[in-house]
Formats: C-alpha cells, sequence, structure tokens
C-alpha cells in the first residue's frame, strides 16, 4: 500500500502528519461547539439542531466527562468555570505534537 502511494507521488509522512493535523481540529470544533451549547441549557426547538446537539455531545462527551469526573468546577462567586475544555484542548494540543513527532522520526524513515 505504502509502496502504491509513493509511485503517485504521495508523501506518506506529509500525509499522515495533515491526517493527524484534521483530526485534532475537527475534535477541537466539537469540543468548542459543546462550550457554546452549554451556554445555551435548554434543548434546541428545531429537529434540525436538536441533531446538531446530539451529535456534538456524542463526539465531545467522551473526551470531556473522564476529565469532569476528576476536575471540580472552579467556583467564582455565585458561578462556577468548568475547567475541562481547556485541559482537553491542551492534552489534545500536546498528543498531536507528540504523533507528529512520532511519525517525522520513526515512519518517515522506514517509509523513505
Amino acid at each position: 500500500m505504502v509502496a502504491l502511494l509513493q509511485t503517485f507521488g504521495y508523501d506518506i509522512v506529509r500525509l499522515l502528519t495533515t491526517l493527524v493535523d484534521y483530526a485534532f481540529y475537527i475534535l477541537f470544533g466539537f469540543i468548542i461547539a459543546s462550550i457554546l451549547f452549554s451556554w445555551f441549557p435548554g434543548y434546541p426547538s428545531s429537529s434540525f439542531m436538536q441533531a446538531v446537539f446530539d451529535a456534538v455531545r456524542a463526539v465531545a462527551n467522551p473526551i470531556l466527562m473522564p476529565i469532569r469526573s476528576r476536575v471540580p468546577m472552579l467556583q467564582l462567586g455565585g458561578f462556577g468555570i468548568d475547567l475541562s475544555p481547556i485541559i482537553a484542548i491542551f492534552g489534545l494540543s500536546i498528543a498531536r505534537t507528540l504523533l507528529k513527532i512520532i511519525i517525522v522520526q520513526f515512519i518517515g524513515p522506514v517509509t523513505g
């Protein structure tokens, strides 16, 4: 498969790092959308927005819920700030950087 991709001019390392970047930005977008939806506590009124709301929650909750169960909300006066999206984005950024280093340092020399 690698040889087939290379015969058509694809660079495997660049393809994999781009895939990692796209996955990061998609997850980043879902986390930001989850933050925006959390500002409006009621369920969306239209069926389309309800489907979008459910899709965002289905992707973002498996990332955010383990962090929420371990990190308490920051209490400031009469309201609390959920730090789990900040921690999740920071963790995803670290994972993206580490994956790109692994791809360049270990997969790059093997594929040529």
